[in-house]
């Protein structure tokens, strides 16, 4: 038994374990899994948002103004729509253009969504 057995953690074994054409290209493997459910996840009714997002800037300069807890709630929830859109397009990106036919906005739009999915990837639940 290895130590990572011993922990609890799930290994493969060859028997049972990933095929290796998955392996061959992980991010689009990868990416056939996730974009369906932060599709769905996107599209559910969801009754909140990240609690770090309830001071969301006001202006462009990241202002802070004290607000009524409704309308901070509703631009909390706002941002947090635009921040699943942003994850959303990136996997929606790499499914359906090629690495090496990608425009530098879509290039853009990959790397800017991914650091999002990285960061809140913690907070994908309601």
């Amino acid at each position: 038994m290895t130590e990572v057995d011993a922990l609890g953690a799930w290994t493969p074994t060859e028997e049972a374990g990933i095929k290796e054409q998955e392996l061959w290209s992980l991010d689009a493997t990868l990416t056939d899994y996730i974009l369906p459910r932060i599709t769905a996840f996107r599209e559910m009714d969801r009754h909140g948002f990240p609690a770090l997002l309830s001071e969301v800037p006001i202006d462009q300069q990241g202002t802070l103004e004290k607000r009524e807890e409704k309308e901070m709630d509703e631009r909390a929830m706002a941002h947090w729509e635009n921040i699943l859109r942003s994850i959303e397009l990136a996997f929606t990106t790499m499914k359906s253009v090629q690495h090496f036919e990608r425009s530098t906005t879509q290039n853009d739009d990959i790397k800017s969504g991914l650091k999002l999915f990285a960061e809140y990837y913690e907070y994908l639940w309601d």
